[in-house]
């Protein structure tokens, strides 16, 4: 199958990291796969960085109405040179722009894969955009996907709910313990403590103040908690962070969280703590950061916010806080953090998960099976 997936965001969010790992999966299982991003962006960088061909020359982002007009003939030439297929949008702004380009091959498809938190507008053109002239939609949680039938009327029969995936590593050689023990003597840290970790953007719909308060009220009765702050490296970082700092101060928090800033080698990182905590506000479509510390063992403790409730299962992988306030976090908290046993056994469920519920391989044939279906009909724009 010949694949064009148009992921044409400028940083390295959620988002793009779902359309990278679609074109990851689907080039290893022998196809052929494109991706669009704009020229010199991080997303770009990153999608050449994974082996994954990339086309900067087609500025469908472009602010110019007549430049996207000149990017519609450049897409429509590369569909037909590389005989696409199969056209997957990530960003809604670029889906009419594929559609029209899509009349001039009568065997294309085109599929909108949604994976935001932003809320669909009911309008007539989305449900024309959505409901008749898409070929598919996948969505990134089942959240999304009852909006899209709801608002938008698109058929049960083109709708799939396919969650970001995640491949699991094979558990260390040098066993959980260790890593966290190397883990503590690099933050200087000697005594024994309670390791939490947050990985994410600083953004205030991360919800890191929330976090902030629930520690506190977690400290009088648990003094060995460390939090530890994992950043993203996004723009605005460098002016949410100081007040967070400062909140952090007020608490007196100080020899409770650790700011450590971007890491390389997260994933082995979130691995060596006893939990990962999401205690996002908002959005929390794609659970990406989620489904990674299933992958290496560790559970998760969030608020219900976005597909988190669909993807945390309690007592399995993880808790659920009742709200997103920082008294129920801290409630959620509370009984993992002195039960070595407990969080032991929701580490091995949260592998499992991962392995099953979130693997390569799931994600890959539920992807195919929207792909041929939607080859199979007749082609969206022409008002089936």
């Amino acid at each position: 199958m010949n694949l064009l997936l148009s992921s044409c965001t400028h940083w390295w969010n959620a988002e793009a990291a779902y359309a990278a790992v679609l074109g990851e999966t689907l080039q290893a299982a022998g196809h052929r796969v494109i991706l669009l991003a704009p020229p010199g962006t991080r997303n770009a960088a990153q999608l050449a960085g994974r082996g994954l061909r990339v086309e900067t020359a087609i500025p469908l982002h472009a602010p110019e109405p007549w430049r996207r007009a000149a990017a519609l003939g450049r897409l429509a030439a590369l569909q037909a040179r590389e005989r696409i297929e199969i056209v997957d949008v990530f960003r809604a702004a670029e889906l009419p722009w594929h559609l029209l380009a899509a009349r001039a091959r009568p065997g294309l498809r085109v599929i909108r894969t949604r994976g935001n938190a932003r809320p669909v507008r009911g309008h007539w053109l989305n449900r024309k955009l959505y409901g008749a002239w898409c070929d598919g939609v996948v969505a990134a949680a089942e959240v999304a996907r009852r909006e899209l039938e709801l608002r938008l009327g698109v058929a049960p029969e083109r709708l799939r709910t396919i969650y970001y995936p995640v491949a699991t590593p094979p558990p260390a050689s040098d066993g959980r313990t260790d890593g966290r023990r190397r883990l503590l003597v690099e933050l200087g840290e000697t005594e024994e403590r309670i390791l939490l970790a947050v990985v994410g953007r600083i953004a205030p719909e991360k919800g890191h103040a929330l976090l902030l308060e629930a520690l506190a009220r977690l400290v009088p009765r648990h003094p060995a908690l460390l939090l530890l702050v994992y950043a993203k490296s996004y723009p605005g970082e460098e002016r949410a962070l100081p007040p967070l700092q400062a909140q952090a101060r007020a608490l007196g928090l100080e020899r409770h969280v650790r700011w450590l800033g971007f890491r390389e080698d997260i994933r082995r990182l979130m691995g060596w703590v006893d939990l990962g905590v999401v205690p996002s506000i908002a959005s929390e479509i794609n659970c990406r950061v989620t489904v990674e510390f299933f992958s290496v063992a560790t559970p998760v403790v969030a608020c219900p916010t976005g597909a988190l409730p669909e993807v945390i299962e309690p007592g399995r992988s993880g808790a659920l806080a009742d709200a997103a306030t920082p008294a129920a976090l801290a409630a959620a908290l509370e009984p993992l953090l002195a039960d070595d046993a407990a969080r032991a056994r929701l580490g091995q469920g949260a592998r499992e998960v991962a392995e099953h519920r979130f693997s390569p391989g799931r994600f890959l044939a539920a992807h195919l099976e929207l792909f041929e279906q939607a080859l199979a009909r007749p082609q969206g724009l022409w008002g089936t």
